[in-house]
C-alpha cells in the first residue's frame, strides 16, 4: 500500500477560531487513522509548508488540543515540532523527504490548488485522493456569498483536473460531482463512503433542566433554517401558556447572509425566556447539552451528509429532521421526519416529544443507542483500499 500523506492545512488555519466544525472533525478522524497507519502529513501556512514524518505526526494531536495557548502560540508550537519547514509557498522545497509511492489525501477543502497538485504529480507512483463534502455552493447559490461560491468552483475545478479519486459522503453528492464533470474532458472515479459517527461515550454529567429542551447545532446560516424554528416558537407563544413551552437552545456561531435571523435573536421577547442562543460551545459542553436534550432539531434545507442527527443518536437522543435523502437512508425510522413547508407537523412533533413519559423516552433512547450507525472503520476500509 502507498504511504498516506494527509493535508492538515485546514486544521492549522482553524487554530484559535473556536470549536470544531463538522469538516474539522472529519479531518481529525483522518489524522488519527493516518497516525495509526504510519503516515505523514503536510500543512500549508502563511509562511510556507510544514512536513511531519510519522514520529512527529504522532505528537500533533496533543498540540492541536491544547487550550492553554492562543491560536498564534499553538501555531508556533506546531511549527517547532515539524520534521521540515519551507519558508516559501513552494512545496517542492520539502518534497525530497517524502516517500516514493505516496497517496496525498485532502479532506479539508483547503490547499486545493494547481500548484500543490502539480507538485504531487512529480513524485513517483503518486496518487491524489480528495474528499468533496458537498456541492452546496454551486447548487444553492442563495445560501452562499459570491466570494465563497467562486472559491469553491475554483477548488472543485482543480480537483476534477488533478485528482485520481474523489471521495463523497453520499450518493446525492456523487451525482452532483459527476454532473460537474460533464464537458470537462475528465472522468475521475467518485467513491461513496459515508462518514463515520463517533463522538465518544455520552457524558456522565448531562445537562439537567426543569423543562424539556430542544437543541439545534450548527452555524447560524440560511440553509440551516433557524428562522423556521423561531417561527415555531412564536407560534407556541401564541397558542400555549409560557410555562408549558419547551426551551429551544441554539448552539453555533453566527454565520453569513442571515441578518433577519440575527435581528430576531437580538430583539425577540422570547430570548432568555424560552429561546436561548448559547453560541459556539466547546465539544465537552456541546455534548452535555446534547445528552440532556429531549431531541435535536434539524430543519436544514440541504446538507452534504449532516452529522448532528447521527451524533445525537449515539447518545440515544431522537431527532426531528427535514426529509433529507442521506438522513433517511442511514437513520431510517429512527428519526421523526417533517417537511419544513408544514409548520404544524413540526409543532405537533415537538409537543409530542416534549410530553412523552419516562417509559417511552427510555424505550426510544435504548432503540437509538442500539441502532447501527455508519462507522469510521468501514469508511477507512473503503478509502484506504484505493491506495
Amino acid at each position: 500500500m502507498a504511504t498516506p500523506v494527509l493535508d492538515l492545512s485546514r486544521s492549522f488555519s482553524r487554530l484559535g477560531r473556536g470549536p470544531a466544525t463538522g469538516i474539522d472533525r472529519v479531518e481529525r478522524a483522518y489524522l488519527e487513522e493516518v497516525i495509526r497507519r504510519g503516515g505523514w502529513a503536510i500543512i500549508r501556512t502563511p509562511r510556507g509548508f510544514l512536513m511531519f514524518e510519522p514520529d512527529r505526526l504522532s505528537r500533533l494531536p496533543d498540540y492541536l488540543d491544547r487550550t492553554d495557548l492562543d491560536g498564534a502560540d499553538q501555531a508556533s508550537t506546531i511549527r517547532a515540532i515539524a520534521s521540515s519547514r519551507a519558508s516559501s509557498l513552494s512545496i517542492r522545497k520539502i518534497m525530497w523527504r517524502m516517500p516514493n509511492g505516496l497517496a496525498y489525501i485532502n479532506v479539508g477543502h483547503t490547499n486545493l490548488n494547481p500548484q500543490t497538485m502539480r507538485a504531487m504529480m512529480e513524485m513517483p507512483d503518486h496518487s491524489k485522493i480528495v474528499m468533496i463534502h458537498d456541492t452546496i455552493p454551486i447548487d444553492h447559490p442563495e445560501f452562499q456569498t459570491e466570494a465563497s461560491r467562486a472559491k469553491f468552483i475554483e477548488r472543485l475545478t482543480t480537483v476534477i483536473n488533478f485528482a485520481n479519486h474523489i471521495i463523497v459522503p453520499s450518493d446525492e453528492v456523487r451525482e452532483h460531482v459527476e454532473q460537474r464533470m460533464v464537458g470537462t474532458g475528465h472522468r475521475v472515479p467518485v467513491v461513496v463512503s459515508p462518514l463515520g459517527v463517533d463522538i465518544g461515550p455520552p457524558p456522565v454529567d448531562p445537562v439537567k433542566s426543569e423543562k424539556p429542551y430542544f437543541v439545534v447545532v450548527g452555524t447560524i446560516e440560511p440553509r440551516k433554517n433557524h428562522g423556521f424554528l423561531l417561527d415555531i416558537w412564536e407560534r407556541m407563544h401564541r397558542k400555549m401558556e409560557e410555562s408549558r413551552i419547551p426551551e429551544l437552545r441554539i448552539i453555533g456561531s453566527r454565520g453569513w447572509r442571515n441578518e433577519e435571523v440575527f435581528q430576531r435573536l437580538d430583539h425577540s421577547p422570547m430570548m432568555g425566556r424560552t429561546v436561548f442562543e448559547l453560541g459556539p460551545l466547546p465539544d465537552k459542553e456541546m455534548k452535555r447539552q446534547l445528552a440532556g436534550a429531549t431531541a435535536l432539531l434539524f430543519p436544514s434545507h440541504v446538507e452534504g451528509f449532516g452529522l448532528p442527527p447521527f451524533e445525537a443518536a449515539t447518545f440515544g437522543i431522537p431527532s426531528i429532521c427535514a426529509p433529507l435523502r442521506t438522513t433517511e437512508i442511514h437513520l431510517g425510522d429512527m428519526a421523526v421526519y417533517a417537511d419544513t413547508d408544514d409548520m404544524y407537523q413540526w409543532f405537533k412533533a415537538i409537543r409530542e416529544l416534549a410530553s412523552e413519559d419516562l417509559a417511552e423516552q427510555s424505550r426510544r433512547h435504548a432503540a437509538l443507542r442500539a441502532f447501527r450507525l455508519p462507522t469510521w472503520e468501514k469508511h477507512f476500509d473503503r478509502v484506504f483500499g484505493l491506495i
